[in-house]
């Protein structure tokens, strides 16, 4: 949607390819396979693990069979079920030990100590809750893709934040980066199995939900699945093609291409972390400069 469904993660061989660009590269560190349809990752930096949302099956009436796994920073299964009975686990954030979990109805609030469900709060009306981000002040962002709109969750209350009508279409990944949510679109006149006529790219929004900036260099990209940063480089993904993206200073260059399916990228340090839906894997991979 990060997830494109099956229908959009068409069949294609996926290959790890570093290519030079403005002094970057990536390549890939190591791949763990076995997951289910797994569509987001975050490093959980507190307890030196990586945690990985698997959806399984999309859609509410697949049942509450999705779950999250924990995976060692080396590319080891430390706990396959983790947290279980989740719909579609999507987007994540962490604040203040607790991991906040994008799903069908809302988002769910899981203690990172133990993996219990905290709470469940419900976005009511949201039509398609996706990729999650926190500010510095621990506001938590979540984008509504279907519904065309950014929420907040501030002082234990979610409500509408940025649009529908504010000039980002289908927006999916967030993320928090220098005063601003950084947003990835998908694009702009949807067809069927979720193509675009008019490829996606990134945008900037200041903290007061007032102004709307494209990033110079990064706009009509294609289907902007997953948003993260590592030092002053946005590093986002196109999710049909898997094609992943560096953006800097108003340049955008291709890093590298691990096949359609790449979902919502996580970075930390210099390693970025791909969940690979359609080939069931985690891929992590290491950016020099």
């Amino acid at each position: 949607m990060k997830n494109l469904t099956l229908a959009l993660l068409a069949a294609c061989a996926a290959s790890s390819l570093a290519l030079p660009a403005l002094g970057m590269e990536l390549t890939e560190s190591w791949r763990l396979e076995g997951f289910q349809m797994p569509e987001s990752v975050i490093y959980d930096t507190a307890n030196e693990r990586i945690i990985i949302g698997n959806m399984v099956a999309m859609g509410a009436e697949a049942g509450e069979n999705g779950y999250l796994s924990l995976v060692s920073p080396d590319g080891e299964m430390v706990e396959e079920q983790w947290v279980t009975g989740l719909q579609d686990p999507r987007g994540m954030a962490i604040v203040d030990g607790q991991l906040f979990v994008a799903d069908n109805m809302g988002f769910h609030i899981v203690s990172l100590d133990d993996g219990t469900l905290v709470e469940t709060v419900t976005m009511q009306g949201a039509a398609f809750p996706n990729d999650v981000t926190a500010d510095d002040d621990g506001n938590v962002y979540i984008s509504d893709m279907f519904g065309q709109t950014i929420w907040r969750y501030a002082d234990g209350e979610a409500s509408i934040w940025f649009g529908p009508d504010d000039g980002i279409t289908f927006p999916n990944g967030l993320f928090a980066h220098d005063g601003q949510i950084i947003v990835g679109s998908m694009g702009a006149d949807m067809g069927e199995n979720f193509t675009f006529g008019t490829p996606g790219g990134l945008y900037g929004v200041d903290g007061n939900a007032t102004g709307v900036t494209p990033l110079d260099g990064a706009t009509e990209i294609g289907a902007i699945d997953g948003v993260a940063a590592i030092g002053d480089i946005i590093v986002f993904n196109d999710n049909p093609t898997g094609t992943i993206y560096g953006w800097r200073d108003g340049d955008t260059v291709e890093l590298a291409t691990v096949g359609a399916g790449a979902a919502d990228i996580s970075a930390h340090e210099s390693m970025v972390l791909v969940p690979q839906m359609q080939q069931g894997a985690l891929i992590a991979m290491s950016l020099t400069q």
